[in-house]
């Protein structure tokens, strides 16, 4: 015999159980109110002869819906720490790319940005300083020495202008060819061991 209200008491305390449970996340809400309205069926199928005061008994065994949600949120909260990933730990793929960065920069600045470990800040600066890498350097050096030739042959100047120019000329070019290895060392400073993935710069 199945009890003349037992559908809309069920109903009724399912929807206290929904809106109990508001503040969790969709599937696991879902989750809770089948798991609930499963025991109610397994309870119900024990009982004999069902009545109304049969299905609110079952319901009162179950706890009020703000207590049966407020014992599963423990369980849910450190359901949701142990699934939270692990930091991201740099290995094989950054060392790769400030191997290549100065030298092959394509592939180097393509897998600079491949990689979690450094933050967009760090990727733009490893892409543009300096761009091309030591083959860029290479080119704008070309283009420059070939403008620089063609002004020396079209002027003269002192003797004092021409040292403190070649004194110019030597230490610009010195900290130009370290600039790449200057971007690698700092990239390798600001590798993030045993961090979280970088979503944003800092």
């Amino acid at each position: 015999m199945t009890a003349p209200h037992a559908d809309q008491l069920i109903d009724g305390y399912l929807a206290r159980l929904r809106v109990a449970a508001a503040d969790l996340p969709p599937s696991v809400r879902d989750e809770l109110i089948e798991d609930m309205r499963t025991h109610i069926a397994e309870a119900r199928t024990r009982e004999p002869d069902e009545t109304d005061a049969t299905v609110l008994n079952i319901l009162d065994r179950l706890g009020e819906p703000d207590a049966v949600v407020a014992e599963g949120r423990p369980a849910f909260a450190t359901s949701r720490v142990a699934a939270r990933p692990g930091p991201y730990r740099p290995g094989f793929l950054e060392i790769v790319a400030l191997i290549l960065l100065p030298f092959l920069w394509p592939i180097g600045a393509i897998l600079l940005w491949v990689s979690p470990a450094w933050s967009p800040r760090d990727k733009v600066i490893g892409s543009l300083l300096p761009p091309g890498g030591y083959l860029g350097i290479g080119m704008i050096g070309a283009v420059v020495g070939h403008h620089a030739i063609g002004l020396d042959g079209a002027s003269s100047g002192s003797a004092p202008v021409e040292v403190v120019g070649a004194i110019s000329s030597v230490l610009l070019r010195t900290v130009v060819l370290m600039l790449p290895l200057i971007t690698v060392a700092y990239l390798a400073v600001r590798l993030r061991w045993g961090r979280s993935p970088q979503t944003s710069s800092d």
